[in-house]
């Protein structure tokens, strides 16, 4: 095998752990994320914000908590490189770039759920900082989640913990770089990514007052193949994440 996009092959015995590492976790990854797509409830659809939703009344009357999920390391995907020795060939080809974009830092988003607090103040309520990350996988499904523009999760243990009426919740689950492949060739330039979504949720009924999936890419400008610290990447990594705090915030700027 030789290594495409000008990245020597690995030759110490350390590197060659490394990779075996990263090959197995990449797969056990997909194998788990396709068998949790295969077992998920229908999509949501976004949900918009109502237009009097802070001038009817709701906001005066409700204590609103914000909260963000963990945040996921950075990291790169291969997606159709649905097997295991095109995953292996795949990270042959972009070891330096899988170790570069582990170190994308995350800083950018830090402040978004105490900048969603001060604007829905603003608004009118009763706004308060969960700092607390929350692991939203580890949170109870709701029995009722699989209908449509219900909560999927159970919060009510924060509703009882943090006295609330609504909670909103920025649950971002994957960032970093992806490249996609058809089995053993790449088909497009790697893009920086992010995925998520942003929910308000009235704990009341579970339902979901505002749904905002995150869908986002954005390609280097310029050349990105430019190792060891893939500098258009990194900025398109960054740029990307202003992105996320500016649509999310958004709906609560008016």
């Amino acid at each position: 095998i030789h290594a495409p996009l000008g990245h020597a092959m690995p030759h110490t015995q350390n590197s060659g752990q490394a990779l075996t590492t990263r090959f197995f976790r990449t797969s056990f990854a997909l194998v788990c994320a396709a068998l949790l797509s295969a077992c998920a409830g229908p999509v949501q659809l976004p949900v918009d914000l109502p237009a009097n939703y802070f001038s009817g009344g709701v906001a005066k009357a409700n204590r609103i908590g914000v909260v963000m999920s963990e945040l996921p390391k950075p990291d790169t995907a291969f997606p159709g490189a649905n097997c295991l020795l095109c995953l292996g060939v795949a990270n042959l080809a972009h070891g330096s770039l899988n170790k570069e974009v582990q170190t994308f830092s995350t800083a950018e988003l830090k402040p978004l759920s105490a900048d969603l607090v001060a604007l829905l103040q603003k608004q009118g309520f009763d706004a308060v900082l969960i700092s607390e990350p929350v692991k939203v996988a580890d949170i109870p499904n709701f029995k009722a989640g699989d209908a449509p523009n219900k909560a999927r999760k159970d919060f009510s243990a924060l509703k009882d913990k943090h006295k609330l009426d609504r909670l909103l919740v920025v649950d971002i689950t994957s960032l970093g770089v992806w490249r996609s492949y058809s089995a053993y060739i790449p088909t497009s330039t790697p893009s920086a990514i992010a995925n998520g979504t942003a929910t308000i949720v009235d704990l009341g009924n579970n339902n979901l007052d505002w749904y905002l999936p995150i869908n986002l890419s954005r390609k280097a400008e310029g050349n990105w193949d430019e190792p060891p610290k893939f500098p258009g990447l990194s900025n398109a990594d960054y740029q990307l994440l202003e992105s996320i705090s500016d649509m999310v915030k958004k709906p609560f700027a008016k």
